[in-house]
């Protein structure tokens, strides 16, 4: 069993409207009860300049995104830098596994099982509130997230298939997406009792971006400039 290095089920629930929301970090970066594991994860660490953080990998992109759409004088995996930057924004962060199990080494999502899921880290947004949830994939969003044990959990929340269309399509317009190559949706949008609202937004896996682009709408030929556009319209969106 591996252990997340930042969250446990004690921890006070987020207070923020906006949240960036991850799985479970990689192998390198969690915990175990085995002492020799640990240290061959603090070697590991300290020969790739990693820490242990939400997307402490160095050749994880979700740091180097946030610089340049959110924070331009943040410092690169300086959690210090990164806090204060948060704070400063007002921005809640956290993932959706507390503890799993792990095929070997791998870095894919697919291969974590045994999940115990973190579906209790919000406050619910009161009448003409909303919450702002950036899923850094679509597997957080679509499999971890919404699930059926999160709905089992959370009772009172009904996702909105109205709304949710009227909303990708409209994202996807900023930025010029298919609408007919996204097979499962990029976001969904919950309604609370109480009148209100939580938008759940899904970006690009920060560890390997271009990997499922057309999942996002892309149909042409410069995927750089793709990636930059999608990802500048929904960091506007948590932002604002």
């Amino acid at each position: 069993m591996e252990y997340h290095p930042r969250i446990t089920a004690s921890d006070p629930i987020l207070k923020q409207s906006k949240i960036i929301l991850g799985s479970f970090p990689t192998w390198s970066l969690t915990h175990s009860k085995n002492i020799e594991t640990n240290n061959e994860k603090r070697i590991i660490r300290l020969k790739n300049g990693d820490v242990q953080y939400f997307y402490g990998s160095s050749s994880n992109q979700f740091w180097h995104w946030y610089k340049k759409y959110v924070a331009p004088n943040l410092k690169y995996l300086d959690i210090e830098s990164i806090e204060s930057s948060l704070d400063q924004n007002k921005i809640g962060i956290t993932d959706v596994i507390y503890n799993c199990k792990r095929n070997g080494k791998s870095a894919l999502d697919k291969h974590l099982t045994k999940r115990i899921y973190n579906h209790e880290f919000f406050v619910y947004p009161r009448q003409y509130e909303k919450l702002k949830i950036l899923c850094t994939s679509k597997g957080v969003l679509n499999e971890m997230l919404l699930n059926n044990k999160f709905f089992k959990t959370h009772q009172t929340l009904k996702y909105d298939n109205q709304k949710s269309e009227d909303f990708q399509s409209h994202l996807l317009r900023k930025f010029d997406g298919n609408f007919n190559l996204i097979k499962k949706p990029f976001l969904k949008v919950i309604n609370t009792n109480s009148g209100g609202i939580i938008e759940c937004v899904s970006i690009p896996s920060p560890g390997s971006p271009y990997r499922r682009l057309n999942d996002f709408g892309f149909d042409s030929k410069d995927s750089k400039l793709f990636l930059d556009n999608y990802l500048k319209v929904v960091f506007e969106w948590l932002i604002l």
